[in-house]
């Protein structure tokens, strides 16, 4: 194994358009919080009421102390709706701190990201659309489009009180063509994304929460979690997302632990059923993503890791991986090194 064939590898998966797969990893080089940051923060922040409030989130305290990432604390305990709403708001208020600092940088920056830099080479002159299918409620991907002058869509009109679209997305055409769009599937909602009291699903472009008259429509982990998205906007971006992947010629994955029920079994049947390229980059591997490599993605397979000062890389050829000294190849920016 070497950086030729490791380029070869990414090569197949950048020429065949892939549907891009973003998870939490793919947010924290922007300093979005990690999942245990997350936890720290509801411990340290979440005002609960005594009573039943006070009562379900020491269960969740206790889990927690005791080692269990956050949406297994919250997972199968019966708590107060109350309490679930001010989890949301809480969740919502820790991301968009750091998101409205993202936001700040891409502002005053002409920087490109390195997701806006791959977003914008995967296009080609016969394809004007490529599909981001994402579990993060940020909104690094929409600023990743802006730093390379990308039209993105998530579901919503354009304008400051942005209208729901749930018969079909709105078309963009620059003169006579279709105009390159990037269709970005939030399947756990958005930071932007509300609804009222009169239960209107509304976009709202902020970076402070609204009065309580508005709720966030972010789906946290927990016991809500696949309930709520039998509900717009969730079902509608689901069956999007679904059709992206279904079809999808080639996955990249980042920052991705294959631990969603939404995304990974889509996956796991295109790469068994047609052995398309996947590539899967991440800080580290978890170990779900691990078992996929090994056992589910066919033979047509890239998985780096950091590992030391070097890389981990895993093929079928090397199912147990290899360490090379190169010591950026699992970041996006060493996969945008090897592909454009």
């Amino acid at each position: 194994m070497n950086i030729e064939d490791i380029s070869k590898r990414a090569q197949a998966c950048f020429q065949g358009r892939p549907t891009i797969v973003l998870g939490s990893g793919a947010s924290m080089p922007h300093d979005l919080p990690s999942m245990s940051a997350l936890s720290d923060y509801l411990l340290a922040n979440l005002q609960v009421a005594e009573g039943a409030e006070e009562d379900a989130w020491l269960l969740v305290r206790t889990a927690l102390a005791q080692g269990d990432h956050l949406e297994a604390s919250l997972e199968g305990k019966d708590l107060p709706v109350t309490l679930l709403e001010k989890i949301v708001r809480c969740t919502w208020e820790c991301i968009n701190e750091k998101d409205f600092a993202v936001f700040s940088t891409t502002s005053s920056s002409n920087e490109a990201f390195p997701l806006g830099r791959l977003l914008n080479g995967v296009f080609t002159s016969t394809h004007d659309e490529v599909h981001v299918v994402t579990t993060n409620y940020d909104r690094v991907a929409e600023y990743a489009c802006n730093s390379v002058g990308l039209l993105f869509q998530t579901g919503f009109a354009p304008g400051y009180v942005q209208k729901w679209e749930s018969t079909g997305r709105v078309k963009f055409r620059h003169g006579t063509k279709s105009s390159r769009v990037v269709k970005i599937w939030k399947i756990h909602g958005s930071l932007d994304w509300f609804q009222n009291i009169d239960e209107r699903i509304v976009g709202l472009p902020v970076f402070s929460l609204p009065g309580s008259e508005y709720t966030p429509l972010i789906v946290t982990p927990g016991l809500n979690k696949y309930e709520k998205t039998s509900e717009d906007p969730f079902r509608t971006t689901i069956n999007g997302a679904d059709n992206a992947l279904r079809t999808a010629s080639a996955f990249l994955c980042i920052g991705f632990g294959f631990r969603d029920k939404h995304i990974h079994p889509k996956i796991i049947e295109r790469c068994r059923e047609q052995n398309v390229p996947i590539v899967v980059l991440a800080r580290t591997l978890t170990e779900e993503a691990k078992q996929f490599l090994k056992e589910r993605a066919g033979n047509n397979y890239l998985g780096i890791e950091c590992d030391g000062e070097g890389s981990r890389v895993y093929t079928a050829k090397t199912p147990d991986g290899v360490t090379l000294g190169e010591s950026d190849l699992w970041s996006l920016d060493g996969f945008n090194k090897l592909t454009l």
